[in-house]
């Protein structure tokens, strides 16, 4: 057991988080919550992670190219 006591979800750990969400906008909950316990902040992690489902806090996927399979341009095999 930790020595550290877990906070509950207040307004502040909200603004926290939503803060960290915008600097590092693709961590998802474990990235947040790692960043929350280097900073002194500690959290359940079930907490975390259904406050960031809530408010629709989500990980933002890399960007990729969109692929044209199976097209066919404009009458060749794709």
């Amino acid at each position: 057991m930790t020595g550290h006591q877990n906070r509950p979800i207040d307004d502040d750990v909200a603004a926290e988080i939503r803060r960290l969400h915008k600097r590092h906008p693709r961590l998802g909950h474990h990235g947040i919550y790692d960043l929350l316990e280097q900073a002194g902040t500690h959290v359940e992690r079930e907490d975390l992670e259904r406050f960031m489902e809530e408010n629709h806090i989500r990980a933002a996927k890399p960007w990729r190219p969109w692929r044209w399979r199976g097209a066919s341009w404009p009458f060749g095999s794709g």
